[in-house]
């Protein structure tokens, strides 16, 4: 991660808790104003804390799924039926309530018009929403580019945004269940592209890993992979 892309880290912001809802399963998506305009790049996570209630881990660091120009944050979550207490505080947030965020950080954002294969398992499918709306509002960045959304649980979410992208771009979404299926189609896109193309991979440490080595079996460039890696989700 390069000094820019950390430095916001320094950056401070009170959010307003405006609203929740249940995508599908248990999942969550909530959503945040600010007073005052915030920037950040597509694919970037912000740092929350939780202000309103006294809990022992009460900062988290959650991709932002919206961007800029929607005038809001979104970020979306899954919580289960025995959350940590930080959940459980997001889930006790009304109306008005304030948290405070720093940043947005990171450097997982599109940094070229490169075809581009974008892959998701589960709630990492969080940044793609931020990233993929706004290639579609710089229409001339998009190349071929490929969503592969892995979910065993077949809890897909965002599918009409993303659909709509596919009908109105190139951008196209494939949803899997199985991780074999995922697998050949990497390969795939790789036969077409190979060092090309930028590889972005989201998901669970084990997950990352194990994509990170079949593209590099496949002779794909480090410097071409870009990973966010979820850590204690």
């Amino acid at each position: 991660m390069i000094l820019k892309d950390i430095l916001p880290i320094f950056n401070k912001h009170e959010v307003s808790f405006k609203e929740k809802y249940k995508e599908v399963g248990d999942i969550y998506t909530f959503i945040f104003e600010t007073e005052k305009q915030i920037t950040w790049k597509a694919g970037q996570h912000g740092i929350f804390t939780i202000n309103h209630e006294k809990i022992n881990k009460p900062t988290r660091a959650f991709s932002i799924a919206s961007i800029p120009s929607e005038g809001h944050i979104k970020i979306s979550l899954k919580i289960s039926e025995d959350p940590s207490e930080f959940k459980q505080a997001l889930l006790n947030l009304d109306s008005g309530m304030k948290v405070t965020m720093r940043g947005p950080i990171g450097s997982f954002y599109t940094k070229n018009s490169k075809p581009r294969l974008y892959i998701a398992a589960g709630i990492g499918i969080t940044p793609y929403r931020a990233l993929i709306k706004n290639l579609l509002l710089n229409s001339a960045e998009i190349t071929d580019d490929k969503l592969f959304y892995l979910d065993g649980r077949e809890a897909f979410i965002y599918t009409e945004e993303l659909e709509e992208a596919s009908r109105i771009s190139s951008i196209k979404t494939k949803y899997l269940v199985k991780r074999e299926k995922l697998n050949s189609e990497i390969e795939e896109f790789v036969a077409k592209h190979n060092n090309e193309a930028e590889y972005f991979i989201v998901g669970a440490k084990t997950m990352v890993h194990t994509i990170e080595t079949l593209l590099k079996s496949k002779g794909i460039k480090k410097m071409n992979i870009i990973k966010d890696t979820f850590v204690g989700y």
